[in-house]
């Protein structure tokens, strides 16, 4: 449900951020039975599964990428409110347009290796070593949930702004 006040950005921020977070449940549920079936066969039938490590390492990248968009969101991060439980309304906004604008500097610089890293294994054609897998589809695949994290980081940081501007 849309909240009052919010516009267009922020709705379809929810929005992308909410689809991208079941794509990383589906994701962990998928690892935990991998995981799952892995024990039973490593230590029921002395017979390992050889993909677990490699398939456990791309799912932890989708997963994580996949999730902050929406913890972002929901500004669901830990915070430390000791400088500003006695800061004003003004004070607040102040340090959220501040820490927005830092958070927005290392999301660009942070998406721009992301996409410089997917583009150097599509170049290359690096591959898992035991089934294959390309490596470049799930390297594009978090720079760009990194690139829903820095809309989530500027959504809140205009919501910041246009705080501070009526104060």
């Amino acid at each position: 449900m849309p909240q009052e006040g919010e516009g267009w950005a922020h709705r379809w921020n929810r929005r992308a951020a909410v689809g991208l977070a079941y794509i990383a449940a589906g994701v962990l549920a998928m690892l935990a039975v991998v995981t799952f079936a892995d024990v039973v066969a490593r230590y029921g039938f002395n017979r390992p599964f050889s993909f677990t490590v490699e398939v456990t390492e791309l799912a932890m990248g989708l997963i994580v990428y996949f999730g902050v968009g929406l913890t972002t969101h929901e500004k669901g991060h830990v915070t430390v409110d000791v400088l500003t439980l006695r800061a004003s309304n003004r004070g607040r906004a102040t340090l959220e347009v501040v820490t927005g604008l830092l958070a927005l500097g290392f999301l660009a610089l942070m998406i721009w290796q992301l996409w410089l890293r997917a583009a150097a294994l599509l170049a290359a054609g690096d591959q898992t070593q035991v089934w294959a897998i390309p490596l470049w589809p799930v390297a594009f695949a978090m720079a760009a949930a990194a690139a829903l994290l820095f809309t989530g980081v500027a959504v809140h940081t205009v919501t910041a702004l246009a705080r501070l501007a009526q104060r």
